[in-house]
């Protein structure tokens, strides 16, 4: 299998990765820690694009504040429909980005990183390089542990009933649960 064909057997990882990362900002809230980069606040801000699993033409683009957490949001879940584009909103070490992540090809676009204030012109760019690469290593840091869970046995056997039962408002897994299956997952790797 060469590249091109491996890169489109997978790449419905995008899409399950949003809507693993919408599981976990509501189980945890919206605030859970990111490995060493510490506690971070995360959450679906204004816009969440939906489309069918099987017909990606069947697609609903929901607007407004929180949309993930509209009643729409949640009847295109339970009709199948998964997130295929989602603008977020990050806040690490009291620094507030905003970004949309495209499920499809997990690109950044639209990004928003915390003003820069320092006047030279050089400082302003190391700075702002700083940020962006702190931003990629928090998106980084949450796909390495879907990736973790995802390429475990126990992402069928415990967190897709979980995701099952959330989809039909149902919360079945505690985040104390989620951070147990994070580490078997781990120690399961290891071996």
């Amino acid at each position: 299998m060469d590249l091109v064909d491996r890169i489109e057997t997978t790449r419905f990882l995008g899409n399950e990765f949003l809507t693993f990362l919408w599981f976990k900002v509501e189980l945890y809230e919206g605030a859970f820690d990111v490995g060493e980069l510490g506690r971070c606040e995360l959450w679906f801000d204004t816009s969440l694009q939906m489309a069918g699993w099987a017909d990606e033409s069947e697609k609903i683009t929901l607007r407004g504040a929180a949309p993930s957490s509209s009643a729409e949001a949640s009847e295109g879940l339970k009709q199948g429909k998964v997130p295929t584009k989602a603008a977020l909103r990050l806040v690490l070490n009291s620094e507030e980005y905003v970004f949309t992540l495209n499920g499809k090809t997990l690109g950044l676009s639209g990004v928003k990183i915390p003003e820069v204030g320092l006047e030279q012109l050089d400082e302003r760019f190391y700075e702002r390089m700083r940020l962006l690469e702190q931003l990629d290593e928090v998106v980084t840091t949450l796909y390495d542990e879907f990736l973790l869970v995802r390429l475990s046995p126990l992402w069928d056997a415990e967190l897709v009933p979980a995701l099952r039962d959330w989809v039909k408002g149902k919360d079945t897994m505690t985040t104390r649960q989620y951070s147990g299956l994070v580490q078997r997952a781990l120690s399961q790797r290891k071996k």
